[in-house]
């Protein structure tokens, strides 16, 4: 584990004034940061801020953890014979290249929490260094941040949690070291989620996000720069809806109605859905991504390189991502007016494929648009989903699932239709390209979903459910 968790070396270069040579001072980067950058506040937010970049890396939510190769899991595309990712969609875990994927997405998410808790470890002692509620607010994050990458490191690698909650899953790690951390039951796990969740609500109660500081808002709370567009950060409400997502997960409906209907009553008022002019209104600079209703976006520079690797109409038909035209139809019961399907999902021009084409990462013109480089963590729509499953009453449920179609031109639910159906298809619309269905039946244990060649089903099982933790973990941890 070593080899995953030891944090990576920065090389500094370092001109020299007398001989106006050039060379390498190689040291450890939790050297560099503690005796170089955690020496202020400003320090220890551009710290935190690196984390958040590295979420962007392809490895981690910038791709595999969003765009690729969890949809690809989740029978999300039509990944053909000649695709490079074709044995992963047919679930050969001991291929190669899944292999060198999990390998990846582990090592760099583990990194992350490695780089997370070495902030953590010196934060308190140096707590003078901060003002106002700035210590409380980063140290906040930091356990909110080492809380939802481990979440989603289990919901990868961990058990059919609804099957064996205490099968030993992965190590959790509350502290940075480079020793092992054993393995921990499925339970225990997820206490240790819910455990550094609670005290990140409980130091983020004073969060600008309170306030209205989100993005498309130029209201600054006073606190200096680093504390606007919170919706880029994971804040208050993030955080309460993030433990919606792990109570749900537990299979805690209690809890996670109750937390899942405080964030759509406190804070709906700040992160509005999305209007259907914001789509239509410009063509040119459409926002897809649905913004104004992210709870928590990261901000990504290269996602248009990563659009062009997966999704472009240029892309040969054995390296583009995208789902077959009749499921789509299917998915979206034909209504082209759906806003989740309206300008993400067209036939692209110059004859470049007779297929729908997934746009809702492709760039848009005008560079300064807020939106642009915005990638989904979680959104406002998914507390309605989770309301509406964990909702005893069955017309209270149904009329969650409509406050979210009314919002996306969809077509209401009648009075008496099956919820768990309706929660389905909405599922299905909503998270394109965002990594959530494979996880939802992971959680359901659905026994089989629909193949991404859009005829027939693929059969799941906890074998397929469960990704095998990469071969170096185990072979340098034994």
């Amino acid at each position: 584990m070593k080899k995953h968790i030891s944090i990576s070396v920065i090389i500094l270069v370092i001109l020299s004034c007398t001989s106006c040579k050039k060379w390498l001072d190689v040291k450890p980067r939790d050297k560099v940061i503690e005796n170089v950058l955690l020496e202020n506040e400003d320090g220890f937010i551009t710290a935190l801020n690196g984390v958040y970049l590295d979420m962007t890396d392809a490895r981690n939510y910038g791709g595999q953890m969003t765009m690729q190769m969890i949809e690809v899991l989740g029978q999300r595309y039509n990944v053909g014979g000649g695709h490079s990712l074709y044995k992963l969609a047919s679930y050969q875990y001991t291929d190669p290249v899944s292999q060198g994927m999990f390998g990846n997405t582990w090592s760099a998410m583990y990194k992350m929490v490695a780089n997370v808790n070495k902030i953590l470890s010196v934060i308190d002692q140096k707590k003078s260094l901060f003002r106002g509620d700035h210590y409380q607010w980063v140290k906040g994050e930091a356990l909110a941040l080492r809380a939802m990458i481990q979440f989603d490191l289990f919901r990868l690698f961990g058990p059919v949690y609804s099957k064996d909650s205490t099968a030993l899953s992965l190590p959790y790690y509350s502290a940075f070291t480079t020793s092992y951390e054993p393995y921990q039951k499925g339970n225990d796990f997820l206490e240790k989620v819910l455990a550094d969740l609670d005290a990140a609500e409980a130091l983020l109660t004073k969060d600008p996000v309170l306030a209205g500081i989100t993005l498309g808002k130029d209201k600054d709370g006073g606190e200096g720069n680093a504390w606007n567009y919170r919706n880029l950060r994971l804040n208050y409400f993030a955080v309460r809806a993030l433990k919606a997502r792990v109570y749900l997960y537990r299979g805690d409906k209690i809890m996670a109605l109750r937390y899942a209907r405080d964030v759509i009553s406190n804070a709906g008022v700040f992160f509005p859905f999305v209007k259907f002019s914001d789509l239509s209104g410009d063509p040119k600079n459409p926002d897809r991504v649905f913004s104004s209703e992210l709870l928590f976006a990261l901000q990504d520079s290269r996602r248009n390189d990563k659009y062009k690797a997966y999704f472009d109409p240029g892309l040969k038909d054995n390296d583009i991502l995208y789902t077959e035209s009749g499921r789509l139809s299917s998915e979206f019961g034909n209504n082209a007016n759906d806003y989740r399907y309206y300008n993400a999902w067209m036939i692209p021009g110059s004859n470049q494929k007779s297929y729908r084409c997934y746009y809702k990462y492709a760039d848009v013109e005008e560079p300064g648009k807020r939106f642009r480089n915005l990638i989904p963590m979680i959104r406002l729509s998914e507390m309605y989903f989770i309301a509406a499953e964990c909702e005893p009453d069955p017309d209270a449920a149904i009329a969650y699932l409509n406050e979210v179609r009314k919002n996306r031109g969809a077509v209401l639910i009648a009075p008496g239709a099956g919820v768990a159906a309706e929660l389905l298809k909405d599922y299905r619309r909503e998270f394109y390209g965002e990594g959530q269905m494979f996880f939802y039946y992971k959680r359901t244990f659905t026994a089989s979903i629909p193949g991404g060649t859009g005829s027939g089903t693929v059969a799941m099982t906890k074998e397929r459910y469960v990704l095998p933790i990469p071969l170096d973990e185990s072979q340098f941890r034994n």
